[in-house]
């Protein structure tokens, strides 16, 4: 079972506010239903370590990661903006720090998979935005593209949207919830 500590979950949850803005507005390309899909930091709920549908989803993304590669090496011409979801672990005074990164630009060379990361992490340190990083297909915790501008895979964040009540979503989160093929 994995292991997160209270410290791991605030970085990821420090993460998601500030990254998937970025990321959204980053890997959207011209007109893009997602261009103004943002989460408010106010907005994201507590993810505790062994949540069983953050655990689920990720065991899904790790089985579904083959459909996601094809895909991604055989995009359709309406599939773009192929990206996946990996944690990335360091010790910091004695803790276990973990972010959940999203790695665009996935591609497999000589035996391993590389990803450029959409943003620098708050607490892995020599990480940098833009700077590829290669990962292990074993430890994806989720992966998403677009095709005919709706969502494939990306549970993790609608999952999370969905876990704000709605009365408190803002609107660009209902709108990105209604982006996400079901």
């Amino acid at each position: 079972m994995l292991y997160f500590s209270r410290m791991a979950i605030k970085s990821f949850l420090l993460f998601l506010a500030f990254a998937l803005p970025l990321f959204l507005w980053q890997s959207c390309q011209r007109h893009n239903p997602l261009n103004s899909a943002v989460i408010s930091r106010q907005s994201i709920s507590e993810v505790e370590y062994d949540n069983p549908e953050i655990l689920r989803i990720a065991r899904e993304a790790r089985s579904g990661f083959p459909q996601f590669f094809r895909h991604l090496t055989r995009p359709n011409a309406d599939e773009s903006n192929f990206c996946i979801k990996y944690p990335f672990t360091e010790v910091y005074d004695n803790d276990i720090i973990t972010e959940q990164i999203w790695l665009t630009g996935i591609r497999f060379r000589n035996g391993r998979y590389y990803g450029t990361p959409v943003n620098t992490p708050l607490h892995i340190s020599g990480m940098r935005k833009g700077r590829a990083v290669n990962f292990s297909t074993d430890g994806i915790t989720d992966w998403m593209f677009v095709r005919n501008g709706k969502i494939i895979g990306g549970q993790s964040i609608k999952y999370l949207l969905e876990q704000i009540p709605e009365q408190r979503r803002t609107d660009e989160q209902k709108e990105l919830l209604l982006l996400f093929d079901d």
